[in-house]
This record gives C-alpha cells, structure tokens and sequence, in this order.
C-alpha cells in the first residue's frame, strides 16, 4: 500500500514537473517571475508537496532557481550564462544531427514534418508560444531520431532554459523554420556531414549574440511585470 501511494504520488510529481516545464517553455512563466505556491496549486489542483518536488528537480535542469526566504522563481540567466548553454550546445546537437541522418527512417521523418508543419502554422499565425514549442520539438524530435537518450535528456532542459532566456535577442521565428527546413532535408537525404553543418551554423548565430552581450557588459532584458503572475 506504501508503494502505490509513493507511486501516485511520483506520477502527480512528475506531471506537474511537465506541466510547469511547458509552462516556461511556452512563456506562459517567464525568468525572474516568481513562482507563487498557492496561486499554482489552484492552477493546478495540487497540494503543495508535489508542487515542491517538482521545483526541486526544475531547479537541478537550471530552470527553477530557490532562494532561500524568498521562494522559487523561473531561472534568468546572465549573458554569460546563456553563452556557456549554447557552447554545450554547440558541440552536442551537430552530433545529434549526425547521428540523425544516420539513423532516420520513414517514422522518423513523418514526425518531423508533423512538427514543422505545426511550426509553420504558428509562424503564420504570429502564435509565439506555439512557435517556441514546435521549435523545441523539432530540435527534441532530432535527438530523439539520433538514438541518444542520454544525449536527448541533456540537451532537452539546456533548450528549454536557453530558449525561455532569449526573447528579444535571436532570430526570427520565420528565419529559423527557413533552416529548420534545410535541416530537416539534409536528415532526410541521410547527408550526415550536411546536417551537422547546418546544425551548427544554425546554433551560432545565437551563440555570437550571447557572445557579444558578455563582451560588451550587458544584462539580459528584464520581462515586464514577470514578479505579478503566478
């Protein structure tokens, strides 16, 4: 009996893990927003206790930060910060992308095209929180192609946080469906070196601005009213 209600209590944990997870992704909760427990909880239709868990383990993804008699807010990362996640970045999905057109199969591309075709839906529609999760998917559903779960696992909350911290500062969401698109032809053509490339050029734009910001002293651009919503 112990054991079922620990499990319960593991499966509610971890969806609302996921649930808040999306919830950054999307920018429905935004960096430096403080993280109002019984505002969620309503939200949700939780108790506190797996609301708690579930800022323990965003916080070991960098997506959470707890501060001590102040409580839990979502993550905002100095410049310097954001460009040390695009260096991981940077060496770790060109290797998924080349492990990508090794290994895709019909399966796999239909998958990506359902992605990018929600993506170009979204870009169409100006949906920005439907664009950051169809972006997310896309470079989520390459890893997964790849066969890596260690890689997709580390690389899935280093893109969530980098992408909830960049608002203002990258390129545009028409701009990197055009490369996603190249992208996702080089993996369907099984051209591996091809994919890797475009992977990595795709990455650095936003590295170089991360890059830029640190080198010039910059702060990262503070969410208006992110300290008011729960």
């Amino acid at each position: 009996m112990l054991f079922m209600v620990a499990t319960k209590f593991e499966d509610l944990a971890e969806q609302v893990y996921k649930t808040l997870r999306d919830m950054i992704l999307a920018g429905e909760l935004v960096p430096g927003q403080k993280l109002v427990q019984e505002a969620l909880s309503e939200r949700l239709g939780v108790s506190r206790t797996p609301l708690l868990a579930a800022f323990s383990k965003l916080e070991k993804e960098m997506l959470v930060e707890l501060v001590p008699r102040r409580g839990a807010f979502v993550k905002r990362l100095s410049p310097a910060e954001l460009l040390e996640l695009y260096e991981v970045r940077l060496r770790l999905e060109p290797l998924g992308a080349f492990e990508a057109a090794r290994h895709i199969d019909a399966k796999g591309l239909k998958t990506l095209d359902a992605v990018l075709e929600a993506h170009r839906k979204a870009v169409e529609n100006g949906a920005i929180p439907e664009v950051r999760m169809a972006d997310f998917r896309f470079h989520m559903g390459i890893m997964r192609i790849a066969g890596n779960t260690v890689l997709e696992r580390i690389l899935s909350s280093f893109a969530i946080v980098s992408k909830s911290n960049q608002q203002g500062l990258m390129k545009s969401a028409a701009k990197s469906l055009t490369e996603h698109d190249a992208l996702r032809d080089a993996i369907a053509a099984h051209d591996a070196a091809l994919a890797e490339k475009l992977m990595y050029e795709h990455l650095s734009e936003s590295r170089n601005v991360a890059a830029r910001l640190v080198a010039e002293g910059a702060r990262m651009p503070h969410t208006a009213g992110a300290s008011a919503r729960a």
